[in-house]
């Protein structure tokens, strides 16, 4: 007899194992199945059993947190974790307001906590509201100055409703905020309506430790469909308001990405007139975070328990609490130049090239690593630096096999570098790899025969001019080592190690090059009469990639800084510690080698 094989799942599959099963039987050993009314019995009979196998398998899938698809298994998940999904977040501005009162007696003027300042961008109106009081000082006779007023998209909702809350089956009184558009940073919980807003004031906690039973805390977990819960404490760990007290909840609703890039705004007052001058745009603005991002930093999180202790620790807490936040690396403060003992260094890169924080968004950071950075560590924020490609693409093509010009396979190439750059460079700790590139350039075009690529880092420099220094490059990768250079060997036919662009020096324009023996010389930029103007400016470590200047000075150069080219041993090139990978399509050098063969 004939058995039915279980692990066959689609519909035709299914099908055909019940046909085979019931011709094993007696009864049915010569039946027709096809030109019969038994098939369509069995096309029932197999759809409903493929259908039950998917809901099973999409079931069993949602049990899991790598395999789920659906939004709230994952963060349900997420919860058994400890992980709260990061909600929409507002756009915060700094602005500094002027407030003109041809009526003000006092010495200073009042922006009351959640005072409303509007705006117009991108053809959408949008709200911002302060987070506290300010004070506008006065300065002049009836002016009035508020410096650095940060505003937030959004509008203020209030809830009073006493029927909202409810108590679950362990006892815990909590309420589900009724918008998914909020920002969970912004949520405060005040307990008796009759209390003014500084009285009464229960203080959000991400855990139990040191909690005790009397202390004011609420907590804050997911809930279906993108919203969020509020709960108040046991009594035990966490205070519990009494059922007849009012619970006033504050929290904003926020439009996310689309406040971004709002930079004109209007207070609205009801004393004289006031100007508002923007000092940071709006920027921070994100939408909740992604189910691909809850999947990968759930996990994390619970490994980490919301302490920074390792640097991939200071990494994980940035990049899942700031989603503006593109790339972070973080390294000890011994590899600073000077070392900082007891600290650690931290690059954030919000992208677009942006190589420094604001003030204001490195102190929020700060803030936020203060409570969980060990005591005798101490963040520090440095500008993020980059290192570049000077890549060189020559293609071979067929061009009986095109009818695009050389122009047009130029740019397709040239486009595909830049793609592949924002792909999977333009971020810390990323690796150039050739082939890679080279296989996406090969499937641009059936005429392109083959493709060879090299690609070169350098690292700008762009030093104070008449000021001597000690600069370091460190490249962090083996370099090819050349022969000693000899003077009179010539010039034209020395490959180094390490050479730099061209600079003025005493009024000579002047290169950089090592000499194949550890040390850097200057050379003279002159094709007529080269010579080495100073023999022993600086050191190379050939084998770690380490560039050391000793008294660097120069007069002028031309551009935005002083290249250093690196000659690497490896084709593939690796961003160094606390640098960023990219390659500029200014670097870009396509050569294109047409044939006439037939084929590829």
């Amino acid at each position: 007899m004939a058995k039915l094989n279980i692990s066959e799942l689609d519909f035709e599959s299914v099908k055909t194992q019940f046909k085979q099963y019931l011709q094993s039987q007696t009864q049915f050993k010569d039946y027709n199945f096809e030109g019969s009314n038994m098939s369509v019995l069995l096309d029932v009979l197999a759809y409903n059993t493929y259908q039950n196998n998917f809901y099973t398998n999409m079931a069993v899938n949602e049990m899991f947190l790598d395999s789920a698809v659906l939004r709230n298994s994952i963060v349900s998940h997420a919860k058994e974790l400890n992980y709260l999904p990061r909600s929409r977040r507002s756009a915060k501005a700094v602005v500094k307001v002027t407030i003109t009162d041809e009526n003000a007696t006092g010495q200073a003027i009042t922006i009351p906590q959640y005072s409303a300042f509007t705006s117009s961008y991108n053809g959408e109106n949008f709200e911002f509201v302060t987070n506290v009081t300010y004070v506008a000082k006065k300065t002049a006779p009836r002016t009035f100055v508020a410096e650095n007023v940060e505003i937030f998209e959004g509008q203020m909702l209030a809830s009073f409703e006493r029927e909202g809350f409810f108590v679950d089956e362990d006892g815990i009184l909590r309420v589900t905020l009724s918008n998914e558009n909020a920002d969970t940073d912004s949520v405060s919980v005040f307990v008796d309506a009759e209390a003014t807003e500084n009285e009464n004031v229960f203080l959000r906690k991400n855990d139990i430790f040191g909690v005790g039973p009397t202390d004011k805390v609420f907590y804050i977990e997911p809930y279906i469909d993108g919203r969020y819960t509020i709960y108040f404490g046991n009594n035990i760990f966490g205070f519990q308001p009494e059922e007849f007290e009012d619970i006033r909840v504050r929290y904003r609703i926020t439009s996310g990405t689309e406040g971004n890039g709002a930079f004109l705004f209007l207070l609205p007052t009801t004393y004289g007139s006031a100007f508002v001058e923007t000092v940071q745009i709006a920027s921070g603005g994100a939408e909740r975070e992604s189910m691909e991002s809850i999947r990968y930093f759930a996990p994390k999180s619970l490994q980490i328990q919301e302490r920074a202790v390792t640097t991939s620790d200071y990494e994980i807490l940035l990049k899942s609490n700031f989603p503006e936040i593109q790339s972070v690396a973080a390294y000890g403060g011994e590899d600073l130049e000077p070392p900082q003992f007891g600290k650690v260094a931290i690059s954030v890169y919000l992208g677009q090239n942006q190589t420094s924080l604001s003030t204001t968004l490195s102190n929020t950071y700060i803030e936020y690593l203060k409570d969980r950075s060990p005591l005798a560590i101490e963040p520090v924020f440095v500008p993020s630096k980059f290192i570049y490609g000077c890549t060189t693409v020559n293609v071979t093509y067929n061009a009986k096999l095109t009818k695009k010009s050389e122009g047009d396979l130029d740019v397709l190439v040239r486009d595909a570098v830049k793609l592949y750059s924002d792909t999977y460079l333009d971020d810390f700790n990323t690796t150039a790899r050739i082939s890679k590139l080279t296989t996406i350039i090969d499937a641009l075009e059936e005429s392109i025969i083959g493709t060879s690529i090299s690609i070169m880092p350098y690292i700008e420099y762009s030093p104070a001019v008449n000021i001597a220094q000690n600069p370091s490059f460190k490249f962090e990768a083996p370099l090819v080592k050349p022969y000693p250079f000899d003077v009179n060997d010539g010039f034209a036919n020395y490959k180094p190690a390490i050479k730099s662009g061209v600079y003025s020096f005493n009024g000579t324009d002047v290169y950089l090059q090592d000499d194949g023996k550890g040390n850097i010389q200057i050379i003279a930029n002159d094709i007529a009469n080269p010579k080495v103007v100073k023999p022993i400016v600086g050191n190379i470590d050939y084998e770690k990639g380490v560039v050391n200047l000793v008294g660097f000075i120069t007069d002028g150069y031309v551009g935005s800084g002083i290249k250093f080219m690196a000659n690497t041993i490896s084709n593939d090139v690796t961003a160094p510690n606390g640098r960023i990978f990219g390659i500029k399509n200014s670097d870009v050098t396509i050569k294109l080698i047409g044939t006439q063969t037939n084929g590829r």
